[in-house]
């Protein structure tokens, strides 16, 4: 919990630091994600909506060019991405209303709960490791309730001590993912709790959600803070 006591004690700080994160992304990363907010609003769904993500998780990372044999960091094909969603668009609906605000720490875990199947069903990433590709999915097609979860940031501010974050070469430690879509549903679950927690315990006055920038939900601007704090945590001098 330390983590979480740090940003909550200098929240101020750290949500400052988050608006410059609009910043050092900028480009594609920043335009498709608002994009694919604006057609979630408007045409939840259309073709539009579900290209902007494909769009979005593109340069947010989610896929490089190459040979699969060579890496995993490769999204599955535009068209089975799409039908993966639309054979849920019905039950993805009836989440539109729902918000992390709205709502008690436990029927935010019952919500994920129904969504499991939803989430199993997802074809994102050629990877068999679920977690951050099929978090920024539902992250753009729910993005009042789900946050996007990283392996770099969010799995790191939850799992080690900001103290450890950096081998003594000043590297990043490594951040293991558990293997089956089960035990891949119940970290992403966790996380997302955690998060949920972490939200219900800061100032949400001191936020400002703004659709023209990173800032376009609480779960967003919550991903902004994570960010921030595990990016201010200095490196190391090399031994």
């Amino acid at each position: 919990m330390k983590n979480e006591d740090d940003l909550i004690s200098n929240l101020k700080h750290y949500y400052e630091l988050s608006l410059a994160v609009l910043k050092e992304f900028g480009g594609p990363s920043v335009y498709f994600h608002i994009q694919s907010i604006k057609e979630q609003e408007s045409n939840f769904l259309s073709d539009r909506h579900i290209e902007m993500i494909y769009a979005t998780l593109a340069s947010w990372g989610m896929h490089r060019m190459g040979d699969p044999e060579d890496t995993k960091t490769k999204m599955v094909e535009f068209d089975d991405f799409k039908q993966s969603i639309m054979s849920q668009r019905n039950e993805l609906k009836e989440f539109i209303p729902l918000r992390m605000e709205g709502c008690t720490q436990e029927q935010y875990e019952e919500y994920l709960d129904k969504l499991k199947d939803i989430y199993c069903t997802l074809r994102v990433s050629i990877s068999d490791a679920t977690i951050v590709a099929h978090s920024k999915t539902l992250a753009h097609i729910l993005p009042n309730l789900i946050p996007p979860i990283d392996r770099q940031y969010t799995i790191r501010f939850f799992t080690q001590d900001n103290k450890d974050f950096f081998t003594k070469s000043g590297k990043y430690r490594l951040i293991n993912l558990p293997q089956g879509i089960n035990a891949q549903f119940g970290d992403f679950k966790n996380y997302a709790c955690r998060i949920k927690a972490l939200f219900d315990r800061c100032d949400r006055q001191l936020f400002t959600i703004d659709k023209a920038s990173f800032n376009t939900s609480y779960p967003k601007i919550m991903d902004n803070l994570v960010m921030a704090f595990v990016k201010d945590v200095p490196k190391p001098k090399k031994q």
